[in-house]
Order: structure tokens, then C-alpha cells, then sequence
């Protein structure tokens, strides 16, 4: 038969018997020790997972609207300075009823191209006044305006045939008059305390009422916006020199537009503070392109916050210059 230990020996417990109590008060404070420790450990990696997923997000964000943005003002920038005949002339063989003028000062109009350097805009009323002032700038941000003109219908020149259109995407038929001229006003303003690029257009001339100028945000979350135009010099239909809006003396030499701007994401979109989130310089134009230029606009220093940032340029070659 098989012999089966008791388990009290001499009125004593068997060694078995120790063995199936519970874990002593320092075993259970070592085991919720080391548990905290993994939950810690799990918790810290989904939150950095997750805020550098936010942070990547974010940027591809920034990279999609700042894509956006210069293809706007792309398209705008090669039609500027386009003209057809106006409509009350339109079989002249010697250009009669062409519209832009040999020299264009910043005090002339129209002109196919001119800014505003550190400027805000108001209420436009015409083509010759964009209601842009050189001063109050969001974050010292320039204002762009463009003009052109637009394409009619052969069989009702009063109706646009959608050739050529303004910022905001409408049509613009060919104009009587240079009051008549398109326009595509790029500049910064704010909504709900958050800067955004915007642009103001001649509207849609066949709508009630006529054309109704509005502004139509572009991208949101647009700190500084900056342009420098290449004048041509020396007659080549090449820009030699870059200027800012102040220091154009005709707006019939500029050859070329480099325009710049600094976009921000949205709060908490950072990892920390760096370059990238607020308080060191950031180059709207490039660091280098600053070159001998006074102007305090170039540089931004951003506040220090949990936003991430990105400085975006590009430049254009204008097409219509040399033709004008």
C-alpha cells in the first residue's frame, strides 16, 4: 500500500503546510511596485506613440496646405499681367484698347502686379485701389494683388468662357473698361484669433447685383507672409536684383515674385521646444535670401507653445512681363 505522510507530525505543521500561505506583505509590495513600473512604462509609450503620430500628422498637414497655397498663387502670379482686347475694340490690328501702361508706379493703375510690404487690407473699391495701407501687417505679413484680364464668349462677349479665372476660382469676361480688370489680393488676416492666408477677388460680375468682393480664406494657420520681387535691370526680361514692395519704382520691371510664408499647426501638434514649435528664427524667404534687405519681416520669431511650424517658399517667373 501506498504510505501517505501525515501532515501534522508530533502535533506540529509539515513543511507542506508553510508552503500554501500567502505572500508576505514585502512580496505583495515588490509585485505592485513592478506592476506600476510596466504600467508606467506601457502608458508613456502609447502617449509618445501617439504624440509623435499627432506631430507627423501634423506636418503632412502643413505640407498639403503650404502645396495648396502655392498652387494658388501660382496660377494667379502666371496669368498676371494678361491681356486680351477689351471688348469694345476687339479686332484693333495695332493693340488699340490694350489695357497696362508702359510705366507703372506704385501711384498709377493698373498695374499687373504690385504689393504692399507690412500691410493689411480693408475694403478694395476699384482695381486702382486695392485698399492695402503699408503698415499693420499681421506679423509685419505683405499683401499680393494681381490683375488681368479675362476671356468672353465670342458670341456674347459679356459672359465669361471660364478660360481665365481669379483666386476664388470665378470666371472673368473680358473687360471694358481697366475697371473691369480680374483680380486675385492675396494677404493675411484672422479668424477666431487664428491667422490665415486669404485672397479677395473681383467676384462674379454676372451674379445679382454684380460683382461683390469678399474675402475667401486660402489656408488657415499662416503666421508671416512675405514676398520679394525680382526687377529686371538691365532689359534682359531677367530679374537681376530682388527688392521688397517699399522699393519698387515700377511695377512693369518686376520679372519674377519669391513669396514665403511661415505655417503653424495646431496646438499640441509638438514634441517639444524646438525650431520647429516657437522661440528661435525662422526664415519665410530662406535664411540667405535676406541678403542686405532692412526689412524686420523676413525673420520671424514665433512664441514659444506647443504648435509645430514650418517655414515654405517658392518662387515664380511672371509670363506676361516681357509682352506688356
Amino acid at each position: 500500500m501506498m504510505n501517505i505522510s501525515p501532515i501534522f507530525s508530533a502535533g506540529k505543521p509539515s513543511a507542506a503546510l508553510y508552503l500554501q500561505r500567502g505572500l508576505s506583505m514585502i512580496e505583495l509590495l515588490v509585485s505592485m511596485v513592478l506592476m506600476g513600473l510596466v504600467t508606467l512604462a506601457t502608458v508613456t509609450l502609447y502617449s509618445a506613440t501617439s504624440q509623435s503620430y499627432k506631430t507627423i500628422d501634423s506636418a503632412q498637414e502643413l505640407n498639403d496646405s503650404a502645396r495648396y497655397a502655392f498652387e494658388v498663387i501660382g496660377q494667379a502670379l502666371r496669368i498676371a499681367g494678361y491681356q486680351e482686347y477689351m471688348r469694345n475694340n476687339p479686332d484693333a490690328p495695332n493693340l488699340v484698347g490694350k489695357i497696362y501702361p508702359a510705366v507703372c508706379p506704385s501711384s498709377a493703375a493698373p498695374c499687373p502686379i504690385i504689393g504692399f510690404n507690412n500691410s493689411k487690407v480693408t475694403s478694395p473699391s476699384s482695381v486702382s485701389d486695392f485698399g492695402a495701407t503699408n503698415n499693420g501687417g499681421i506679423n509685419l505679413s505683405d499683401t499680393l494683388g494681381v490683375t488681368f484680364t479675362g476671356s468672353s464668349l465670342i458670341s456674347d462677349p459679356a459672359t465669361p468662357d471660364r478660360g481665365v479665372v481669379d483666386c476664388q476660382g470665378v470666371a472673368q469676361p473680358a473687360p471694358l473698361t481697366s475697371t473691369d480688370l480680374g483680380l486675385s489680393l492675396f494677404w493675411i488676416t484672422t479668424s477666431s484669433g487664428e491667422p490665415e492666408l486669404a485672397c479677395i477677388s473681383r467676384g462674379d460680375v454676372s451674379a445679382p447685383g454684380g460683382a461683390v468682393r469678399n474675402s475667401q480664406t486660402i489656408v488657415r494657420g499662416v503666421e508671416s507672409f512675405q514676398v520679394m520681387y525680382g526687377i529686371d535691370g538691365d532689359g534682359d526680361s531677367l530679374p537681376n536684383r530682388w527688392v521688397s514692395a517699399q522699393d519698387v519704382t515700377d511695377w512693369m520691371l518686376v520679372r519674377a515674385v519669391r513669396v514665403g510664408f511661415v505655417l503653424r499647426g495646431r496646438p499640441g501638434s509638438s514634441q517639444g521646444t524646438s525650431a520647429v514649435t516657437g522661440g528661435d528664427v525662422l526664415y519665410p524667404l530662406g535664411k540667405d535670401f535676406i541678403g542686405t534687405s532692412t526689412e524686420t519681416g523676413l525673420a520671424f520669431t514665433p512664441p514659444v507653445d506647443s504648435r509645430i511650424r514650418r517655414a515654405y517658399t517658392s518662387t515664380y517667373m511672371l509670363r506676361n512681363s516681357a509682352s506688356i
